[in-house]
């Protein structure tokens, strides 16, 4: 027993987009959660889909770790876990037609106009669901709020390439949620949309770079700035959807014998309001300056973090002078 460790997949050791069939072996079909919450109907659907390669996408660690605790338990071998933000990762984890079943339950519905762009009602999930779905392929979600239910089940009939087949209120199914048994109990009105895919759907992929293309270290031919890297804090840099900011830098020691300088610079990167944190590694070895990813990093390589390397080897190599 791993404790569902294993169960969880690292964004530096996955190649996008995925080759599921390394993780379902002979599994012919593939579903997708997003925002898996506590994990509690996550698991219980994956162990009564045995046939099924079930993939769980959630925002926060602190759940995925809580879900993979509840897999530990059970040993469920064809449930997978990712920490990262459905919005942009959807679509360039999985290749177009992958995907059998798509579901959410009880996502928040960002009431507030300026949040409009995180509901499911947006343009760029729409196209993004249309695109992993397999042509006869299934969104379903379930929501206890009837105006947002109204709301994607008008927005989604509206896509070229999806149709609301269904839409159920108060519902029984085998597996249910904490909260979905608690409003039930309290009388409150749930609804099920079901969603199909109805014909071929394509869409830009932006990480779907090869490595050898675009290496994610950069070498500077220069030593470090003789003034340091405090300039650095607070520099910012933007390439269309793509920004980056440095902020703080630790020293992080030298290697013995060596004439060798270590630095760690905080980064923070967005793509498409899809924000990610890491440590830049600044080495100096013998005159020459490198940066590139901290090897603990667990971060996807999206533009926004290859533009803040170069950014960052760029700026270094001027201040050499």
């Amino acid at each position: 027993m791993n404790g569902g460790w294993d169960n969880i997949l690292s964004p530096r050791d996955l190649k996008l987009p995925l080759d599921l069939g390394r993780y379902g072996g002979p599994i012919k079909k593939t579903a997708l959660e997003i925002g898996f919450g506590n994990g509690e109907y996550t698991v219980k659907w994956a162990e009564a889909n045995p046939d099924f390669l079930v993939v769980g996408l959630e925002v926060s660690f602190p759940c995925v770790a809580r879900c993979a605790r509840r897999i530990g338990k059970l040993n469920i071998p064809n449930l997978k876990l990712i920490c990262s933000d459905a919005r942009f990762m959807m679509k360039e984890l999985f290749v177009d037609e992958s995907l059998d079943v798509v579901m959410i339950n009880f996502p928040c519905p960002w009431p507030k106009t300026r949040h409009a762009k995180r509901r499911v009602t947006a343009r760029e999930f729409a196209d993004a669901l249309a695109a992993v779905l397999k042509t006869g392929g299934v969104f379903e979600l379930v929501t206890d709020e009837e105006w947002y239910a109204a709301e994607v089940r008008k927005t989604l009939s509206e896509h070229e390439a999806l149709s609301v087949s269904g839409c159920e209120t108060n519902f029984s199914r085998a597996v249910t949620t904490k909260y979905e048994r608690k409003w039930l109990e309290m009388g409150k009105t749930i609804t099920k949309l079901t969603v199909a895919k109805t014909k071929k759907f394509t869409i830009v992929r932006r990480t779907w770079i090869n490595e050898e293309d675009t290496p994610m270290h950069v070498k500077t031919g220069k030593p470090m700035p003789e003034s340091g890297l405090a300039f650095l804090s607070g520099v910012s840099g933007i390439m269309l959807d793509a920004r980056w900011t440095f902020n703080g830098y630790y020293a992080a020691g030298s290697g013995d014998g060596h004439n060798i300088k270590k630095f760690l610079v905080e980064t923070i990167t967005t793509d498409d309001d899809f924000e990610q944190r890491c440590y830049l590694k600044v080495v100096e070895r013998d005159g020459n300056t490198m940066v590139k990813l901290d090897g603990t990093a667990k971060v996807f390589l999206t533009p926004a973090m290859r533009f803040a390397v170069e950014d960052l080897a760029q700026r270094l190599s001027e201040a050499s002078g």
